[in-house]
């Protein structure tokens, strides 16, 4: 592991996605690679073979979380029982970050279990700003923030996405 001096970041080295058709070769033939991304959603349960295999993969290697249902934009309350569920998870897996999508996907406690794209609004940019900051305070750790893929505009749009996720940076 290596410091870029230059923005005070920590270089990983090379990750690559960790899946279930790979597990058996993972821990079989042990292949060079620095780190492996787990989708978080995948380790929050209580028990059971996804937790052993994950325990077997950490003795060996460093673990990176990606999460695909924090829904930055939802205007619902954050789930307290996710939030805790993933802070042990966390613990348990010693990231040194986590990353999710900058989206919406529940509405009234329904979750649509899709990333979908935010209109990209002064007051969208300020609400996922502060989301993402009370999620990063609750879970204590640095959170990267991915963009999501959209194929369409927003009539209600008020600038272009990069000054979106500029507007959010200001805001947060």
């Amino acid at each position: 592991m290596t410091i870029d001096h230059m923005k005070g970041h920590t270089n990983l080295g090379v990750g690559i996605g960790l899946r279930v058709p790979h597990y058996t070769h993972i821990l079989e033939k042990k292949p060079l690679v620095d780190w492996f991304e787990i989708i978080s959603e995948n380790y929050l349960v209580d028990g059971g073979r996804p937790l052993q295999i994950l325990d077997s993969i950490l003795e060996q290697y460093r673990v990176v979380q990606h999460g695909v249902s924090l829904y930055f934009g939802s205007t619902d309350v954050l789930n307290r029982e996710h939030l805790r569920r993933l802070k042990a998870l966390i613990k348990r897996t010693k990231t040194p970050f986590i990353s999710d999508h900058l989206c919406w996907g529940s509405v009234d406690g329904t979750y649509t279990h899709d990333l979908l794209p935010l209109p990209y609004t002064f007051a969208a940019a300020r609400h996922t700003a502060k989301r993402i900051r009370a999620v990063r305070d609750r879970l204590e750790i640095p959170i990267l923030v991915e963009n999501v893929s959209s194929y369409a505009e927003f009539h209600a749009s008020e600038m272009t996405e990069w000054e979106f996720l500029t507007e959010g940076r200001r805001a947060g």
